[in-house]
C-alpha cells in the first residue's frame, strides 16, 4: 500500500497518487512517439494516467482517445476524449491508427493480465494500424539488481527506486515519490522477458514485433501478424 507523510490527494484503483503522475513533466516521449505518427492519426493511449503522453499528442494534431480506470486521472486531460474502463475490459467500436501502451505496464502484468493487455491492442487497432509500447528490457533489471536502486530529479519530483527482491524471472521494488515536504511510496512487481520471449507473447495475441525505436530497446513498435493466430 501507498504510504505518505501528508495527505497527497486522490489515489488510484491501483495505488497510484495522482497528485504526482500531474507533477511529472513529460520527457521526449511525445516527440519520439509523434515521429512514428501520420499527421492527424486516430490514436488510444491504454492506461493513460493524467496524460503527459496524450495531451502532448493531442498538442501535435492527433485525435487522441485517453483510457485509464480512474476518474481523478482523467479529469487531468486536455484536447483528449477520456474513456474510463480497464485495459482488459475495454471494448470500443471504432479501431485507431495507433495504440499506445506506456508506463511499461506490459512489464508489471503477470502473464494472463499482460495477454489481456495485448488482446486489448490488437482488437483495437485498424489494418496497419501500430502498437507502441514501452517496457522493461533485460538490461534494467541487470542494472537495478547489480545497484540495488538509484536516485534521480524529474522536475519538481524527487524519485527514488529501491530493490526490494530480485529472483531469475522478477523483481519487486518500491519507488518514493517527494514533492516539496510530502512523499509517496508505490511497490510494484515487473516481470522479466527476453525480447524473444515478448516475440513469442505478442504472437500468442495476433501481434508481430517489427522494430525497436530507441537505442535502449525500451519502446518497440508492433503490428497485426499476417499469420492467424
Amino acid at each position: 500500500m501507498p504510504e505518505t507523510d501528508q495527505d497527497l490527494g486522490p489515489i488510484t484503483p491501483d495505488g497510484c497518487a495522482v497528485e504526482v503522475y500531474r507533477r511529472l513533466p513529460g520527457g521526449g516521449e511525445a516527440d519520439l512517439l509523434g515521429r512514428l505518427l501520420p499527421p492527424r492519426s486516430r490514436v488510444l493511449e491504454l492506461g493513460c494516467g493524467t496524460g503527459r503522453l496524450a495531451n502532448a499528442l493531442a498538442g501535435l494534431g492527433h485525435d487522441v482517445v485517453g483510457v485509464d480506470e480512474s476518474a481523478d486521472m482523467l479529469d487531468h486531460l486536455r484536447g483528449v476524449t477520456p474513456v474510463r474502463e480497464t485495459i482488459e475490459d475495454l471494448r470500443l467500436d471504432p479501431t485507431f491508427d495507433a495504440v499506445i501502451l506506456a508506463a511499461n505496464l506490459i512489464s508489471t502484468a503477470g502473464f494472463e493480465r499482460r495477454r489481456r493487455y495485448l488482446d486489448s491492442c490488437e482488437r483495437h487497432l485498424a489494418d496497419g494500424g501500430l502498437l507502441v509500447a514501452q517496457w522493461f528490457p533485460p538490461s534494467w533489471f541487470d542494472g537495478i539488481s547489480a545497484a540495488g536502486g538509484r536516485a534521480r530529479q524529474i522536475g519538481p519530483v524527487h524519485c527514488r527506486l529501491s530493490l526490494v527482491s530480485a529472483d531469475d524471472d522478477r523483481v519487486t521494488a518500491e519507488t518514493t515519490y517527494e514533492i516539496d515536504d510530502r512523499s509517496w511510496t508505490q511497490r510494484f512487481t515487473a516481470y522479466r522477458m527476453t525480447e524473444d520471449r515478448l516475440a513469442v507473447e505478442l504472437g500468442l495475441a495476433g501481434l508481430s514485433l517489427e522494430r525497436w525505436v530507441d537505442e535502449a530497446h525500451a519502446w518497440f513498435v508492433a503490428r497485426r501478424s499476417a499469420a492467424p493466430r
